[in-house]
């Protein structure tokens, strides 16, 4: 086979890979076996073959298949860049963040490597270090649309909500047919109490898609919190016709009941919400339990609050929005604590959003798990109690702890502040102790 006949197979496997078909990728890659192929087609034919398996879940061969060659290629960025994708999709962030920084001090200019490694920092909650990362990747001309997206996502989530409305703003004036983003614009600025200009970014998605279940749902709620409650039961009107059956119309009702002072149909409100969330949409889910859980807790109903924690719990979504109502409802207040990432094991069980764990047979049997429960808490002794008590009182059992992080914080409650939506599955042959 010819080295442009070779390029062609490689390229050809890559367009699979963009395309989300990754056994296409590996059988057009199984043309090149027996091929002589220099060192940078081997690496690149390594690299592929590696991505397209951990696209298949086969995370152990893809590992296997990458390593066998960064012993004789350390230098090759590309290898480092795959190995690093293959971690993450793995779960295992940290890993995947030391391979994706090798790659970048080999290739400081490679924009995939950066992007990803910005997407890893989101991740392992490092703000500042994504930030740097999209910055830099701005200033090198990258396309814009969707840096700037992820940039506004990060400002946002860091609390820099007048540097987040600039991001957005910036991504509108080259995207202004996107409602999502004209939604999520005045949702910050509703949150500001900036109700004019919420208006008006709900307006112009409104130009775009006024049949959007998403901007009639926020429309109404940024009306209520306006104290625009005739401009809250226009959006529900609306909402009722594009949005029949989900929990969004029912959420909105509830919220102006609870403004119009009857708590008793707001409390029927939201339980009725809560019937009609959907286990399958975890976006639905979580902002009606959310929405929920800051309407029991400003009534003080701990018992309520309580059980919407543990249904949280259950269905993988214990956000740390929804743990910080709770935290400042049963919490006690502290001045000086450190927030503490605790890695527990515990006996595995259903329901849980799996990564297996590499070494482990995909098809089980497993017997453990490892999830990070994230706490408030006085001392590292306050932050194992916290955690073990928490995981055992929503029913795990042979729960220890195996790794901590901590950083310090100021002025918060004690208490959980979210769990690790995903837990990583294994058979242990032995378990340590409970």
């Amino acid at each position: 086979m010819s080295e442009e006949d070779v390029q062609r197979v490689l390229e050809q496997a890559d367009e699979f890979l963009a395309r989300a078909r990754p056994a296409e990728a590996l059988r057009c890659l199984d043309g090149l076996a027996g091929a002589a192929l220099g060192d940078e087609q081997r690496v690149e034919y390594v690299a592929l073959r590696a991505l397209a398996l951990a696209d298949l879940r086969q995370y152990d061969d893809a590992l296997e298949a990458v390593d066998a060659l960064i012993h004789t290629h350390p230098a090759a960025a590309r290898l480092h860049a795959a190995r690093g994708v293959v971690l993450s999709a793995a779960g295992d962030l940290e890993s995947a963040r030391d391979a994706l920084e090798t790659a970048g001090s080999l290739d400081g200019d490679d924009e995939v490597v950066l992007a990803n490694l910005a997407l890893i920092y989101e991740r392992l909650l490092e703000p500042e270090k994504a930030l740097r990362l999209y910055d830099r990747l701005i200033e090198q001309g990258v396309d814009l649309d969707w840096l700037l997206l992820r940039r506004a996502a990060v400002q946002a989530d860091a609390g820099n909500t007048t540097e987040a409305k600039a991001t957005l703003r910036r991504y509108l004036s080259l995207a202004p047919d996107d409602v999502s983003a004209w939604v999520t614009l005045a949702i910050l600025h509703s949150d500001d109490e900036e109700f004019d200009q919420a208006f008006r970014c709900y307006r112009s998605a409104e130009q775009v898609a006024p049949d959007s279940a998403l901007l009639r749902f926020n429309w109404g709620i940024s009306a209520v919190r306006a104290g625009r409650l005739d401009e809250a039961e226009i959006q529900l009107a609306y909402l009722r016709r594009v949005e029949v059956d989900g929990a969004r119309p029912r959420l909105l009702k509830a919220f102006l009941l609870e403004e119009c002072g009857d708590v008793a149909e707001a409390t029927r409100g939201y339980d009725d919400a809560l019937r009609h969330a959907r286990p399958d949409d975890r976006e639905e889910l979580t902002y009606t339990l959310e929405m929920a859980m800051d309407f029991f807790a400003r009534q003080k109903w701990r018992r309520r609050c309580e059980s919407l924690l543990t249904r949280a719990y259950a269905a993988n979504a214990c956000t740390a929005e929804l743990c910080e109502l709770f935290r400042e409802l049963t919490g006690k207040p502290i001045r000086r604590a450190s927030w503490f990432s605790v890695l527990v094991e515990a006996d595995y069980r259903r329901g849980l959003i799996e990564v297996v764990r590499r070494g482990t047979d995909k098809a089980g049997p497993f017997n453990r798990f490892l999830r990070a429960y994230r706490v408030v808490a006085a001392d590292r002794d306050d932050a194992v109690a916290t955690a073990l008590e928490f995981a055992r009182r929503m029913g795990e059992t042979g729960a220890v702890v195996r790794e901590m992080a901590e950083e310090p914080i100021e002025d918060d409650f004690t208490g959980i502040y979210e769990v690790e939506e995903r837990a990583v599955v294994f058979h242990a042959g032995a378990r340590g102790p409970a």
